[in-house]
């Protein structure tokens, strides 16, 4: 554990700041997905993703204490995490609905998914967190989530899989509700 905390350290703090180049990362590609029988199947559509303010920079964040976050200067996100977000849930939750089909624009009868994070980084014991909460539109209230991943590696690269883990694991306990609506 020691190993990665240390590893996640030198990543963002940089060696040679002025030498290293920037490096780019954007969450992994999702198989492409289509319903057979789309006439029984109500529309959903993910709203624009909200994140907490520290994530809407470019750079990855690690959070090595309670009150202190570190954000990487040349390890960045390819696009912005309130582009990304919306497309790679709405990818992730398509194969697992049953009764839905993802539309790109609204109507007044949609079935609307909000999601709010308030973490989406990586913590100084060797895990990334995603957590925040979500909000369907036919039912009252919203749902706290909080999920950690074990990363699986150093650097950045195992940081950005276990951010897609977590994202793809939040997207089956939304699938879950919107599956079971009782």
């Amino acid at each position: 554990m020691k190993y990665v905390l240390g590893a996640m350290l030198m990543l963002l703090a940089g060696c040679s700041s002025s030498q290293q180049p920037l490096s780019y990362y954007q969450l992994p590609a999702v198989p492409l997905y289509s319903k057979q029988d789309v006439t029984i199947a109500q529309e959903l559509y993910v709203e624009p993703v909200q994140v907490a303010s520290f994530l809407n920079g470019r750079g990855l964040v690690l959070q090595q204490s309670d009150v202190e976050l570190v954000v990487a200067r040349q390890h960045l996100w390819a696009e912005p995490l309130t582009q990304q977000l919306p497309r790679q849930l709405t990818d992730r939750l398509a194969p697992q609905l049953t009764h839905y089909v993802a539309v790109l624009q609204p109507s007044s009868s949609t079935v609307r998914v909000t999601l709010q994070l308030d973490g989406f980084h990586a913590l100084a014991d060797g895990h990334a967190i995603v957590s925040g909460r979500f909000a369907i539109s036919q039912r009252k209230g919203t749902e706290a989530f909080s999920i950690r991943v074990p990363l699986t590696g150093d650097g950045y690269p195992a940081l950005v899989a276990a951010l897609a883990e977590g994202l793809q694991q939040l997207s089956q306990h939304i699938a879950q509700r919107l599956n079971n609506p009782a």
